[in-house]
């Protein structure tokens, strides 16, 4: 079982800014700040225990991609950094960034 999860984080794509405003605030007060990544978490985590669910009775693992995470994502599938293009410009900042990742435990990534 395969997913790719693309564009799965809260997104405004029509204001100043492509996600929600920062101070915006939920009906409990949080800021959207304090749980937007942990949404892409929770929707990769979803993917993952849905597929096994789907499932029951076989032995399975599956694969799922996803754009959005947070700490913890990794136990539930690999990260994908977003869209580049193949140049020395991303090149130069995709090392450091995939390092980075590797040594918050985040090792799937790419």
């Amino acid at each position: 079982l395969f997913t790719w999860n693309d564009m799965n984080e809260p997104s405004v794509f029509n204001g100043p800014e492509v996600s929600m405003q920062k101070d915006l605030r939920n009906l409990h007060g949080d800021e959207h700040r304090e749980w937007h990544n942990l949404y892409g978490m929770l929707f990769h985590r979803a993917t993952g225990e849905g597929h096994i669910r789907r499932s029951p009775s076989e032995d399975i693992r599956p694969f799922v991609l996803s754009r959005a995470f947070f700490a913890g994502s990794q136990k539930y599938g690999a990260i994908w950094t977003g869209d580049n293009t193949a140049d020395w410009g991303h090149l130069q900042v995709a090392g450091p960034m995939l390092l980075s990742l590797n040594t918050a435990a985040l090792s799937f990534v790419g």
